[in-house]
């Protein structure tokens, strides 16, 4: 970044308290990647930024500075999602496996694309398995556009998956042809071709293709995700 001043659109993934009532949010933005900025002042409700706290806004921000932390000088709502108390947990997941996985400052517009069209799907849509499949291939896409593409084709040798076949899948290579006796956990050939063609071919299938996605993610990102460990620990206590 070289100019002093910047304006693109974005998403506020998360922010923390910067001082006695500034804020420091970081945003998912369609030119420049995830960021970090300084908003002054926002944590007062007279303040022109305190904007940024509005749930499921899109904004056009303009921003400068020197140094990786940068300040926010302007921030108007553009669009908005509503967000149900449904699909809070989805949405909260997805802010983490962006901020998780993004490079700052990488632009990536096609995750940003991406995710904005998933948050529009999941505000029109109540079908529990609709969703769930929307996530998983927005899942998939994010794996792909960071190198590390899954073929859900061929396997790990390059041949085609048949759809008799019992498949394992390996973090970073892929598929391969599960072994009599294998301890791990299988899927059926026909259950990852169908996935491709975009159905759940049983709810077996859905929960390993959700495994598959989970451990390629925790193998880019390197920690574990936050969201998923706080709402595992919810369930466990209800």
């Amino acid at each position: 970044m070289k100019q002093s001043r910047f304006s693109c659109k974005a998403l506020l993934l998360h922010s923390t308290n910067f001082r006695e009532s500034s804020l420091i949010g970081t945003f998912f933005t369609d030119e420049y990647g995830l960021i970090k900025l300084v908003a002054k002042g926002a944590k007062s409700k007279k303040n022109k930024l305190s904007n940024i706290k509005v749930p499921g806004a899109i904004f056009e921000i303009n921003f400068g500075g020197k140094g990786d932390l940068k300040n926010l000088y302007t921030c108007e709502i553009i669009d908005s999602i509503i967000i149900e108390e449904s699909n809070l947990k989805i949405y909260l997941y997805l802010n983490e496996i962006i901020i998780r996985t993004i490079e700052p400052e990488a632009p990536v517009q096609s995750i940003f694309r991406s995710l904005l069209n998933l948050l529009k799907d999941l505000e029109m849509t109540d079908n529990l398995l609709e969703r769930e499949l929307k996530l998983r291939r927005f899942e998939l896409d994010l794996i792909s556009e960071l190198g590390y593409e899954i073929s859900l084709t061929l396997d790990s040798r390059g041949e085609k998956i048949k759809e008799d076949l019992m498949y394992e899948f390996i973090p970073s290579k892929g598929f391969q042809e599960a072994k009599k006796n294998s301890s791990k956990e299988a899927i059926l050939g026909s259950s990852i071709l169908q996935f491709d063609g975009g159905v759940f071919a049983s709810d077996q299938s859905k929960k390993y293709i959700k495994y598959i996605m989970k451990s390629s993610l925790d193998t880019i990102s390197s920690k574990p995700l936050n969201s998923s460990k706080f709402f595992r620990l919810k369930k466990d206590a209800n």
